[in-house]
């Protein structure tokens, strides 16, 4: 197909493309997860409110997030090995489930386990959806990056929705509407990915026995306690020195590594990682990333409402301009993608992030206007787009087929990890009792992070022509 082809709009029925339409089914089920990462932000004051203790609320964020670390790899593995269209309609029961008791529990220590429910339910679509298109596009030799931008979209778009949707439901309906809200989610998606999406190919059956041996529960346990432990080490490092905690991290760390090299079926395939450096060092990437994405959707919110004093609904309507402006520049980055490398995008995006981190160091503060704040807004949205893409199709194209399902659930669970490094910043950035509330030294985190992979984005421009060219053809 020549350059010519590929410019201006496509049809709807390029053949260069996967198919519009399985692109949009996949999307419809990967909505979930960033949807309900983010409308909690602004339900977690309503929520301690009706349960009268705000101690346990910080889990509410961690433990989905904790849950979906663990349910991306696993979710890719066993997309590879059952079908990855079956894996995706088995997810969207388990968030219907969630969905359905969540209001309904007695306590907040059941909330968080309805969470991690949630977590592991909304955590199967993407890594299925990524498979699904990765083994659609080696059928018919298609180009993925349409359908991957979609994705994207969906993803990362309602991601910076959700505090917009959670902000209007719970003050429409109270916190139990950001339950309700994904049933019609759940039965849209079920049904287009019935109608739409190819069937999986027949699977070997497998015994229960040998089911539980994929998942790897040992390396899965390991990896639990090691996050779990760390969490709470940093949260509390301000606290009281934690050494013992610190001594017990890395044991749990070297005791997983000990597992995973010699497990058969493991949780983290580090031989994967060690024969594939680009998926590697491409979560790492996310992990930095999506640490500074989640401390704007989780961070400003925040802000919002303890230092500006503003109510769910306004601090919802607040976000929209991140909302809008990340799908644009997802659409934007899938577009462009076509021609451009992947380290271009990322070269993009993160320099916006640079920028964008500055700006809230520079132009807000507690007195500043709410035109200001929505003005910065749309500027913390124009990254996600192009670091998301670009992470993902240097992921797509440094993965092998074989292991696309697997090689995506470690991309997700980065994901996941650096949500989980951004309540410790948040944590430790934002400060109700100081004139500024904390947004200054939020903003120097962001742009920090955007400086960190900015300079290791030109680095790998610079090394990867010079390693190629030495490389025997």
């Amino acid at each position: 197909m020549t350059q010519e082809t590929t410019r201006g709009l496509r049809p709807k029925d390029d053949p260069g493309d996967l198919p519009r339409s399985l692109a949009w089914a996949l999307g419809s089920g990967t909505v979930l997860q960033g949807l309900n990462s983010a409308m909690i932000a602004v339900a977690l004051v309503p929520i301690a409110i009706q349960y009268g203790s705000s101690q346990s609320i910080p889990w509410l964020v961690s433990s989905l997030y904790i849950a979906a670390a663990v349910g991306a790899p696993a979710g890719g593995r066993l997309a590879d090995i059952f079908g990855a269209r079956r894996l995706y309609l088995v997810g969207l029961v388990v968030v219907m489930i969630a969905s359905i008791a969540g209001p309904f529990v007695p306590s907040v220590e059941w909330l968080i386990v309805d969470r991690v429910v949630l977590g592991l339910g909304t955590s199967i679509q993407f890594p299925a959806a990524m498979a699904i298109i990765r083994r659609q596009a080696h059928l018919t030799g298609r180009n993925a990056v349409g359908a991957i931008g979609v994705v994207a979209v969906c993803g990362q778009a309602t991601a910076a929705l959700g505090p917009t949707v959670g902000g209007l439901v719970t003050a429409a309906i109270g916190w139990p509407g950001i339950f309700w809200v994904n049933l019609p989610l759940v039965m849209n998606s079920a049904v287009w990915l019935l109608l739409v999406v190819p069937a999986d190919e027949k699977k070997p059956r497998r015994s229960f026995r040998a089911t539980i041996t994929v998942l790897d529960l040992p390396g899965t346990t390991l990896f639990i306690a090691a996050l779990v432990v760390l969490m709470i080490t940093l949260l509390s490092a301000g606290d009281a020195p934690m050494w013992w905690a610190v001594g017990l991290v890395v044991g749990l760390v070297a005791l997983l590594v000990l597992r995973e090299r010699r497990a058969a079926s493991p949780f983290i395939d580090l031989r994967v990682l060690a024969a594939h450096p680009q998926i590697a060092l491409t979560c790492l990437r996310a992990v930095i990333t999506f640490t500074s994405f989640y401390c704007v959707f989780y961070g400003l919110p925040q802000w919002l409402e303890s230092t500006r004093h503003l109510d769910p609904a306004a601090t919802g309507l607040l976000m929209l301009p991140v909302f809008g402006v990340g799908v644009l520049s997802t659409f934007l980055a899938a577009r462009i993608g076509r021609r451009l490398k992947p380290r271009l995008l990322l070269l993009f995006g993160t320099s916006a992030m640079v920028l964008a981190g500055a700006a809230l160091v520079l132009f807000v503060d507690s007195g500043s206007s709410l035109l200001v704040i929505a003005g910065i807004a749309a500027l913390l949205g124009v990254p996600n787009g192009f670091n998301n893409l670009g992470n993902q199709l240097l992921l797509h194209g440094g993965s092998p087929s074989t292991s696309a399902g697997s090689a995506t659930g470690l991309y997700r669970t980065s994901q996941y990890l650096g949500a989980c490094v951004s309540t410790v910043v948040v944590a430790h950035t934002l400060d109700v009792n100081s004139p500024e509330g904390g947004i200054a030294r939020l903003g120097m985190w962001i742009a920090m992070l955007g400086a960190f992979l900015l300079v290791g984005n030109l680095v790998a421009m610079w090394i990867e022509p010079r390693r190629q060219r030495k490389e025997p053809s």
